[in-house]
């Protein structure tokens, strides 16, 4: 049975996609030139109406829960039924967003995954998801009421990123928009980590590294030199410096590269993958670490969302997150930031 509701599909605003309530889609669409879009009273005829596949699709920000395996709690209001049980694997693929479709359930416990050795799923019980998500790292899980927000949390849809960034989406496109149909192919794994020497203690001195495999001329090793010498601000700023980096190199060098951040710290990859998008300006600033942090995730929404510009350039279709890779476990790009972290801090 299709879905029945009401769907607002936005085909042309600051965000496109489907929203559940006006006030959402009011937000894409209102004082925005030449705005398209329409409600309906099935999402398969919003999905029509915006010229998508069945895939993802945009939708509000949901909490985050993860870490221990405990039932996590639901924010979502809105039910959608179906007419039989649901447990299939990955978002991307079409037959599973077809079983969703048709499925009975007013439940969805979303698993995002942040390793590439384990698939994100959606469940439709919170046994199935505790038995998947038990004694693994790297993930994170939610629960939903609503499909189009689970799609959500596993997707990395924001509609807050412009705001994050401070720019329209109209001007960030003309600024970064590639005008050329080159296909950019080369790939680059770029391991990050921070030390800390005496962490937690007064006399604490910490570094970060990052390690661009296979250009050592790009490799980071500085001491932290701001804030509480800790490993954890160490880990951010390490990331975020590599960012930076990134960025810089995307937008001003003529040969684009597909760049993979990876990182042992659980926090950052949460954090980037999943945790901001419920974040506005104001609760970042509230964060612990704040001063980092708000650079932090200003840097990766701006390269995530310029590489979702220009998708149709990179060999990996423009997919970008932090990937979460296990600690001192024998990983040679691993172990080379964790040197480039130490060189940093004793320097401090």
């Amino acid at each position: 049975m299709a879905r029945q509701g009401n769907f607002y599909a936005v085909r042309k605003g600051r965000e496109t996609g489907i929203y559940n309530t006006w006030n959402e889609c009011k937000n894409q669409v209102d004082g925005y030139g030449g705005a398209i879009y329409k409600k309906f009273n099935s999402y398969e005829q919003a999905k029509s109406f915006l010229g998508q596949p069945n895939t993802t699709s945009n939708y509000g920000s949901s909490t985050h829960a993860g870490g221990q395996v405990s039932k996590p709690h639901t924010t979502q209001k809105r039910v959608h039924r179906r007419n039989r049980p649901l447990h299939y694997s990955s978002l991307t693929s079409s037959s599973a967003c077809s079983s969703l479709s048709s499925a009975n359930t007013n439940t969805f416990y979303s698993v995002k995954s942040n390793v590439p050795n384990i698939e994100s799923k959606i469940f439709n019980n919170w046994k199935d998801c505790q038995a998947y998500v038990k004694h693994k790292r790297g993930i994170t899980f939610k629960k939903f009421e609503d499909q189009l927000a689970a799609e959500n949390f596993i997707s990395g849809m924001s509609a807050h990123d412009y705001k994050l960034m401070n720019i329209s989406k109209e001007s960030f496109e003309s600024k970064y928009k590639l005008s050329s149909n080159t296909m950019y192919d080369k790939s680059m794994n770029v391991y990050c980590d921070g030390s800390s020497f005496g962490n937690g203690t007064s006399s604490s001195r910490a570094g970060y590294g990052a390690y661009f495999e296979g250009a050592p001329e790009e490799n980071i090793s500085e001491p932290l030199l701001s804030g509480a010498q800790t490993n954890n601000r160490a880990e951010i700023e390490a990331v975020s410096e590599a960012l930076k980096k990134i960025w810089e190199k995307l937008t001003n060098e003529k040969e684009k590269v597909n760049y993979q951040i990876k990182t042992d710290s659980e926090y950052v990859t949460k954090l980037l993958n999943d945790r901001y998008m419920t974040y506005d300006n104001k609760k970042l600033e509230g964060l612990p670490n704040s001063d980092l942090i708000v650079p932090l995730v200003q840097r990766f929404v701006k390269v995530k969302k310029y590489y979702e510009l220009n998708k149709e350039c990179f060999k990996n279709n423009g997919k970008f997150q932090i990937e979460w890779v296990k600690g001192h476990d024998g990983d040679p790009g691993n172990e080379m930031a964790d040197f480039l972290a130490k060189k940093g801090a004793s320097r401090r």
